[in-house]
């Protein structure tokens, strides 16, 4: 199969340099103010370049590893050719350009792999998915990954405690460790991505609803929610990083 890395143009920032020196050569230098403007465009155009160049290889590389489990028929130019490939790196593009997370941009060029027919999604979840790609952030991610299987975060994060010593609690008690500062720092942004996560069908997770310790450490990640960290090509659950909020 051919490698589509290899369709990826070089960024050259050297030829970028010289036609910039080529253009402030021929600029009048007494008035500073243009100038700086000059130079300042000349340093977001060159950087916002090698961000572009890097967030295509990113797709390039997660692209020609998904090919390689998916369809022996589907080929690389293929799937380039295609109008669903276009139209998903080209809303891809838009997103990473507007976020400085390199976790998002890593995750909007796996909605770019997963955005067309030729992946395992229906087209009303390639939709949805692609568009909460771009509205939910690092704690919205982490709170599906982390209901997947809470007995099994906190196990490989060495918190038995946060569950072994509780008789009656909500599904929220333990996530003072496991976010690292206490409830009244986490409380308004968790209601938040909770609320947004039910609201999308991707889980369903009651902080406030007293239980046993059995259903403190129950999964609440639904078969949707987990089918989105599918789209995300997102790595095992149990070992997701918590967000620094």
């Amino acid at each position: 199969m051919t490698d589509l890395v290899s369709y990826v143009p070089p960024h050259e920032p050297a030829d970028d340099t010289l036609a910039f020196a080529g253009k402030a050569a021929l600029s009048a230098i007494p008035v500073v103010g243009p100038i700086a403007a000059e130079t300042l465009a000349h340093a977001l155009d060159t950087r916002q370049a090698e961000r572009q160049h890097d967030f295509n290889l990113k797709v390039a590389y997660a692209l020609t590893e998904a090919l390689e489990r998916l369809d022996a028929s589907l080929t690389v130019e293929g799937v380039v050719d295609s109008d669903e490939f276009v139209a998903a790196i080209s809303r891809a593009q838009r997103a990473a350009a507007e976020t400085a997370s390199l976790t998002k941009r890593r995750r909007l060029a796996s909605a770019v792999v997963n955005g067309g027919s030729w992946a395992p999604f229906s087209t009303s979840e390639r939709e949805q998915f692609t568009r909460l790609v771009e509205d939910f952030d690092e704690l919205h991610v982490f709170l599906l990954h982390y209901f997947v299987d809470p007995k099994a975060w906190l196990d490989s994060h060495g918190l038995k405690d946060e569950y072994e010593r509780l008789y009656m609690a909500t599904a929220g008690s333990p996530l003072s460790a496991v976010l690292g500062v206490p409830e009244e720092q986490w409380r308004a942004s968790v209601d938040q991505a909770v609320s947004d996560l039910a609201r999308n069908g991707l889980a369903d997770i009651p902080l406030r609803t007293m239980m046993s310790a059995d259903g403190v450490i129950a999964s609440r990640t639904n078969q949707k929610g987990r089918d989105f960290l599918s789209f995300l090509n997102e790595r095992s659950s149990a070992s997701a990083d918590a967000p620094s909020l």
